[in-house]
């Protein structure tokens, strides 16, 4: 056997087995689903015991098939568990709503409304627990070091040798960094003792076979068209995933979305913000959460104004001109956090750790998020979002806009109350430190979408419970 057969069969045989193992363990709530709900009523329509056997079959390889189509057999162990349980509920509750309207119309299934509804439901809690028992266990194994793929970077300089860092850190994602292939570009950069050069750039294919590599990331200082071209084409034949760290410009500027077709990114330039979700239904999903929110917070708010007048005088609210969307300005209300005329010596300066300015209470309310809780008003008036990229003051988007010329891009959409950089970045200290941040905010804004919102919002209701806010 060669050693590209053997690559294949060790890359693809464990997708295949964690496939059919997903597969077997959906079968065990969708019996017992099948057993309390739909088995009961087919009895009493006289089914015989074959025919209960075939009806489970047939349901089950209905599933099977319909689940495989849209790609929830996967194996990969770095599947979003969110996302996945979303896809699961509104697969099976679209055919559920289906087959009640199709029956409805030609009699099919002789099985009641009801009962369809309690087998789904049953179903559906069912299935999540089993995906996230059989994704926990896969994330377990992965912390441990089994299931990582074994990866290379091409790019031995700072680029590359920073993309290693970032992936040994996030071991979870699974990747296993067993080394670097040298660019013909790249200069003489010392790298960490823990990653080799196992070759240069015309030996990639070696290197993947002999090193049985699943994964290679491009990190080239230089990012020219016909050199990707070239190095994809060294990989030729080899079953590996390919992954391109794009240049920052290029990623954070806003006109680049990166897809993976079979592992391959295609950058989308320019895609379209103005979407159905984004114009219609992100407005009225706010509007449906902040209304109930704001009336049940509303007898707190007093107690927390209390406290703030005890703590150090001043007002209670603090206002302050942002610019939201369109770089249209807005006034943003906030409980007052730091004492009063707390930039009046220093001028506008960015919030920190241990920051000096901030009063006892106004810590309190940073740690459990409580003093953004006015902002709901911002959002009642369509001025803010309850998700999105954080306005920030004109002062320092003039700032900005110079450093970084795509800045402007941030104001395509609604700010947020909170967003995902806020849940992924410290405290801005200084513009160096912001173009960590502007990854979050550019990333979110071209993958924005119910799935990453909803991911954003738990994660935040998960800092204010927990107290973790900065």
């Amino acid at each position: 056997m060669s050693l590209e057969f053997i690559q294949h069969l060790r890359i693809r045989l464990p997708r295949w087995v964690q496939a059919w193992t997903i597969y077997f363990l959906d079968a065990i709530p969708a019996f017992l689903a099948y057993r309390y709900t739909l088995l009961p009523v087919l009895q009493k329509l006289g089914y015989s015991w074959h025919g209960l056997v075939v009806v489970f079959i047939l349901l089950q390889v209905g599933w099977g098939i319909l689940f495989l189509a849209l790609g929830l057999y996967n194996g990969d162990p770095t599947v979003s568990r969110f996302r996945e349980i979303q896809r699961l509920v509104m697969t099976t509750f679209t055919v559920l709503v289906l087959g009640v309207f199709i029956n409805s119309l030609w009699s099919l299934w002789p099985v009641t409304p009801e009962a369809s509804l309690r087998y789904w439901l049953l179903l559906t809690v069912g299935l999540i627990g089993s995906r996230v028992v059989f994704r926990s266990f896969q994330k377990y194994l992965l912390r441990n070091g089994i299931g990582r793929q074994r990866t290379v970077i091409m790019g031995a300089n700072p680029r590359g040798l920073h993309t290693a860092r970032q992936m040994v850190n996030h071991q979870q994602q699974g990747y296993d960094i067993i080394g670097f292939v040298r660019a013909q570009d790249d200069p003489d950069y010392p790298l960490d003792k823990d990653f080799p050069v196992l070759g240069d750039e015309p030996q990639l294919k070696n290197v993947i076979l002999s090193n049985q590599v699943s994964v290679v990331v491009l990190a080239l200082e230089k990012l020219e068209h016909g050199r990707l071209m070239n190095i994809i084409a060294l990989a030729n034949g080899s079953p590996v995933t390919i992954k391109i760290v794009p240049d920052l410009y290029e990623v954070i500027s806003g006109l680049a979305r990166t897809e993976q077709i079979y592992g391959l990114p295609l950058i989308k330039v320019n895609p379209n913000l103005d979407t159905l979700y984004n114009r219609v239904f992100k407005r009225l999903l706010d509007l449906a959460i902040v209304i109930p929110a704001f009336v049940l917070f509303l007898p707190f708010w007093g107690i927390i104004a209390l406290l703030i007048k005890i703590d150090s005088p001043g007002p209670i609210l603090y206002r302050q001109a942002r610019l939201g969307r369109d770089q249209k300005p807005f006034i943003v209300y906030k409980f007052r956090s730091m004492y009063k005329g707390a930039e009046e010596q220093t001028g506008p300066t960015w919030a920190r750790e241990d920051d000096p300015r901030i009063t006892k209470v106004g810590r309190w309310l940073r740690r459990f998020r409580l003093d953004e809780v006015p902002q709901f008003l911002n959002v009642l008036k369509g001025e803010m979002s309850l998700v999105g990229p954080r306005p920030e003051r004109p002062y320092f988007v003039d700032q900005l806009i110079q450093e970084y010329p795509f800045y402007y891009r941030r104001h395509k959409i609604r700010p947020g109350i909170t967003g995902w950089a806020q849940i992924k970045h410290p405290y801005d200290r200084d513009l160096r430190d912001v173009r960590q941040k502007l990854k979050y905010d550019f990333y979110y804004i071209e993958n924005l979408s119910f799935s990453l919102d909803m991911k954003i919002a738990l994660s935040t209701l998960w800092v204010m419970l927990s107290g973790r806010g900065r």
